[in-house]
C-alpha cells in the first residue's frame, strides 16, 4: 500500500464519490483499506482523454479531480510500474476496434488540434475526436511564454532544487552561450524505456528575472534522422533572415511567392501552420513545403547555420522531406511587395541527422527567447515573428500533452498552459522500423504545487526531444504501439515534473 496523504475528510469525500461511480463498495468511513486502495486504483486507470462518462458520473468525477490530495494519490499509483503504458495501449485498441484509428491514422499523433467529425473522414468514417481542449489557448501563447513569474502570485525553483523523496539537490545552470554545447547530464531518465533511443530534457527556473536551465539526456548527442521534427528548422531560419533585412516587418505580413509563375501569393502564417497542422490541399503538403523554406538557403548555409546555435559540429541538415518543393525557387515578400529573401537555386540533397539536444536547444531558443541574455539568443530574430511559429506549433498534429493531462487528472491544476510542438513519424527502409519523433516546450502555472510549506503555486517550464524505434517485423503493428509508447513516455515525464521526481 502507499503512503497516503489525505486527510480524514478528504479520504472521506473521496470514498463517497468512488461509492457514487461504482468503483467502491466499502463504508464511507475514512479508513483507507484495501477497497478503498482498489477503488483508486480503477479510478486512476479509468482516467482518460476519452473517457465518456454520463452528466451525473462526469460531475462526480470532476468533484474529485478538484481535491488536491486526491490528485496527487492518483499521480502515486499511476506512477507504479507500466500503469500508464497499459492505459495508453488499451485506449489505442478500443480506438481501432471502434473505427476511430488505424495504422495510418494514429490516436494520438494524428489527432489534430481541431479534432475530427465523424464521417469526415472516408478510410474511417467512425473517427470522431473533439477539438483540443487547449485549442482556445493558442492566441495567448506568446504572451505568456514572454511572462515570468513574479515571485509573489508564482515561483520558480530557485537555483538549487531537491528532488522528490530524496536528498538529492539539483543545479540550474545559466542560459549557454551560443555554438556552445551545454553539461548534459546522464542521471534522471533511467526510467525510459529501451525504445526511446534518444532524449533530451532542459527544464527551466527563473533566477534574478532570468531563465537558468538544467539539461539531462540519453544518448543526447548521438545524430540520427528526426523526420518531421526537423521542419521547425526551415521556418525559423526563414524569420531569422527575414529579420535581419527588415527587423521591425513582422513575418507575418510576409508572404512567399513564385515570380516564375501565376501562382497565388501564400502568407508565411498559412504556411507555416500547413507544416504543422497537416491540412494539404491544391498541392501544398507538409513535406513540399517545408522542402519549399529549404530553398531559402544553400545546404550549407542551412547546416551551418544550425550548428552556429547549438554547437554540435557533427550534424548535417542538407536534405529534403521526400517530396519536391511546392515551389522550386521561392521568393519572401515584405508587406509592401519588396523582395526580403531571394531562393538559392542550389537543390537540398543528403541527410538530416541532427540530435535529441539540436532540436531540444532550439525549442528552448524559441520559447526562452524573452528571457536569456540577448548576447544568447537567436540572432536577429524578434518576438513579434517568433510569435507567427509559436502559434502554428501550438496546431500540431500530435496531442500528447493533452492525452496526459487528462489521464493523470490534472485539468484543474494546469493554469496558463502553453503547448507548442512537432511531430515527427516515418518507416525507415534502410533500418527496417518504424520511428516517431516528439519536440515540444511544455509550459504551466502548477496548481497543485501548493501545500502549507509552499502556498503558492509553481512555474514549470520544460523543453525535450524524443526519438523512439521499434522493430517487430510489422510496420502496422509498430505505428500503433509507438504511438501508444510515445503518449505514456510523455505522460510519465509530465507526472514527473509536476511531483518533482524529475527536476
Amino acid at each position: 500500500m502507499t503512503d497516503i496523504k489525505l486527510s480524514l475528510d478528504e479520504l472521506t469525500k473521496a470514498q463517497a464519490g468512488l461509492l457514487q461511480l461504482g468503483l467502491y463498495d466499502g463504508e464511507v468511513d475514512g479508513i483507507y483499506g484495501k477497497l478503498t486502495e482498489a477503488a483508486f486504483v480503477q479510478f486512476a486507470n479509468a482516467l482518460s482523454i476519452d473517457t465518456i462518462l454520463d452528466a451525473n458520473s462526469q460531475a462526480i468525477t470532476n468533484s474529485l479531480l478538484q481535491i488536491p490530495a486526491v490528485v496527487r494519490h492518483l499521480l502515486e499509483i499511476l506512477g507504479q510500474g507500466d500503469r500508464l503504458l497499459q492505459k495508453f495501449t488499451n485506449s489505442q485498441r478500443i480506438f481501432v476496434n471502434m473505427g476511430q484509428a488505424d495504422s495510418n491514422h494514429l490516436g494520438f499523433l494524428d489527432r489534430g488540434v481541431t479534432g475530427c467529425a465523424a464521417g469526415s473522414m472516408k478510410s474511417l468514417p467512425n473517427r470522431n475526436f473533439a477539438p483540443s481542449p487547449l485549442l482556445g489557448h493558442i492566441p495567448a501563447y506568446s504572451t505568456r511564454l514572454s511572462t515570468l513569474p513574479d515571485g509573489v502570485n508564482v515561483v520558480s525553483y530557485g537555483e538549487i532544487a531537491m528532488l522528490a523523496g530524496t536528498q538529492i539537490r539539483v543545479r540550474f545552470r545559466p542560459y549557454p552561450n551560443l555554438g556552445q554545447i551545454p553539461n548534459i547530464e546522464n542521471i534522471g531518465l533511467e526510467f525510459l524505456h529501451e525504445s526511446i533511443q534518444e532524449a533530451c530534457i532542459c527544464i527551466g527556473s527563473v533566477v534574478n528575472g532570468q531563465m537558468l536551465a538544467r539539461w539531462i539526456g540519453k544518448n543526447p548527442l548521438r545524430n540520427s534522422q528526426f523526420w518531421s521534427s526537423t521542419k521547425i528548422l526551415p521556418l525559423l531560419y526563414t524569420i531569422c533572415k527575414a529579420n535581419q533585412a527588415e527587423p521591425n516587418q513582422a513575418i507575418s505580413n510576409c508572404a512567399v511567392t513564385d515570380p516564375s509563375s501565376k501562382q497565388q501569393t501564400r502568407s508565411f502564417s498559412e504556411l507555416a501552420q500547413r507544416i504543422c497542422n497537416y491540412v494539404d490541399s491544391e498541392g501544398m503538403t507538409s513535406n513540399s513545403l517545408a522542402a519549399m523554406f529549404k530553398q531559402f538557403a544553400t545546404p550549407l548555409e542551412l547546416q551551418n547555420w544550425l550548428i552556429s546555435l547549438t554547437g554540435n559540429n557533427q550534424l548535417s541538415f542538407q536534405g529534403r522531406y521526400g517530396e519536391k518543393p511546392y515551389i522550386e525557387q521561392p521568393v519572401l515578400l515584405d508587406v509592401v511587395g519588396n523582395s526580403i529573401i531571394p531562393p538559392t537555386k542550389e537543390p537540398h540533397r543528403g541527410d538530416n541527422l541532427i540530435s535529441a539536444y539540436d532540436l531540444t536547444r532550439v525549442m528552448s531558443l524559441v520559447s526562452w527567447h524573452r528571457h536569456i541574455p540577448p548576447t544568447n539568443r537567436l540572432p536577429y530574430a524578434q518576438w513579434h515573428s517568433l510569435s507567427n511559429l509559436i502559434n502554428a506549433m501550438g496546431q500540431d498534429t500530435a496531442r500528447y500533452v493533452d492525452a496526459a493531462i487528462a489521464a493523470l487528472g490534472l485539468q484543474y491544476f494546469i493554469g496558463d498552459p502553453v503547448v507548442i510542438s512537432k511531430m515527427g513519424f516515418g518507416y525507415s527502409d534502410q533500418r527496417k522500423r518504424s520511428e516517431l519523433t516528439y519536440t515540444a516546450c511544455i509550459q504551466f502555472v502548477d496548481r497543485l504545487a501548493t501545500s502549507h510549506d509552499q502556498p503558492l503555486p509553481k512555474f514549470r517550464s520544460v523543453n525535450m526531444t524524443l526519438r523512439a524505434a521499434l522493430d517487430l517485423k510489422d510496420p502496422d503493428r509498430e505505428a500503433l504501439e509507438i504511438d501508444s509508447r510515445m503518449a505514456a513516455t510523455v505522460t510519465e515525464i509530465l507526472r514527473r515534473i509536476v511531483t518533482e521526481e524529475l527536476i
